[in-house]
């Protein structure tokens, strides 16, 4: 049985709204990130002021976040902690998410085939432009039940896709790892909670040609019972360091043997170096401090603003 916690004193903080702790005022900017609610922060304390960039892009579904950033950015900071995850990629633009929505409007539109995507139950923007390529091509999106818990719970919050009366073209699929460790763990209501929109493997078999489903190396023990499917589209869509990874290659290589076609459809939840540009142009900084990135030393070479490389754990007075 899993413990529960209880987090004592809990409070939320709202977009562009400062709030306190101690002496530290603390002011949250809204991101456009593939992840859900992400936020940007400016700390302010003793006259000095750091603002915290957190992941962020400019050509996801909220790219208008960005846009209304720049023109009321904070000024005057002392730190800008800048994230450079593609510092060091190719240096070109990213294709926006309404780019892959169309991309993959365009695979699901061939017929006789079932689309498996391999992408992160948490992008939660990837799977927005996955169900609209669906309502364009009249296909029927299936999550398994921890997707499925995610996207339940974030509608609370945001109009997106979930299981419910009202998306009739998303149903829910119960792997055998996740729903024998939900009921080893006490955890049945979560599966129960889905049980009106269940589609069987049988159901998916029948209908295949129907069928985007969302997919993870821990389900190839699901798709060997699900027949019917060979030859089918098999659409990665994470970051393509990841298929590096032993069990990445292994899942892979098990549907290639299926004789799915692999396509590679995505675009990064970070910014490219115009959008780097564009944040520090309208902060403009006293200095950057490069953080989530390989490539700290390649700042200087983008940026005239002065770099202040730091290792993890080093302190500094400001």
């Amino acid at each position: 049985m899993s413990q529960q916690v209880n987090i004592e004193n809990a409070t939320y903080f709202e977009k562009a709204k400062t709030f306190q702790i101690g002496d530290i005022s603390i002011t949250p900017y809204c991101a456009d990130h593939s992840a859900f609610d992400s936020y940007s922060f400016l700390v302010e304390a003793n006259g000095k002021s750091i603002f915290y960039s957190g992941d962020f892009r400019n050509h996801g579904r909220k790219a208008n976040a960005f846009k209304w950033f720049t023109h009321n950015a904070p000024q005057n900071v002392d730190y800008l902690l800048l994230e450079g995850t593609t510092i060091g990629r190719d240096n070109k633009p990213f294709k926006t998410e309404t780019e892959i929505e169309n991309e993959l409007t365009e695979v699901f539109k061939q017929q006789g085939k079932i689309n498996l995507i391999y992408t992160s139950g948490q992008n939660i923007d990837r799977i927005v432009s996955i169900y609209r390529a669906c309502i364009k091509t009249d296909k029927t999106l299936v999550v398994d039940v921890y997707v499925a818990t995610i996207l339940k719970e974030l509608s609370k919050f945001a109009k997106i896709p979930f299981p419910s009366k009202d998306f009739k073209n998303l149903k829910v699929m119960f792997p055998y790892f996740t729903s024998r460790r939900l009921k080893n763990e006490g955890n049945e209501q979560i599966l129960y909670q889905f049980k009106n929109y269940k589609i069987t493997k049988e159901e998916i078999s029948n209908q295949a040609d129907k069928i985007v489903m969302i997919i993870r190396p821990s389900m190839q023990k699901d798709l060997e019972k699900i027949n019917e499917i060979d030859g089918g589209n098999l659409i990665y869509s994470m970051w393509e360091g990841y298929l590096l990874k032993p069990d990445t290659k292994k899942f892979i290589g098990y549907l290639t043997k299926r004789k799915f076609t692999l396509s590679k459809i995505h675009t990064s939840g970070h910014a490219d170096t115009e959008t780097l540009k564009q944040i520090v142009e309208a902060i403009k900084p006293k200095y950057i401090v490069p953080i989530h990135t390989f490539s700290g030393s390649e700042y200087q070479k983008i940026f005239t603003t002065p770099i202040i490389e730091m290792n993890d754990g080093e302190t500094r007075q400001i």
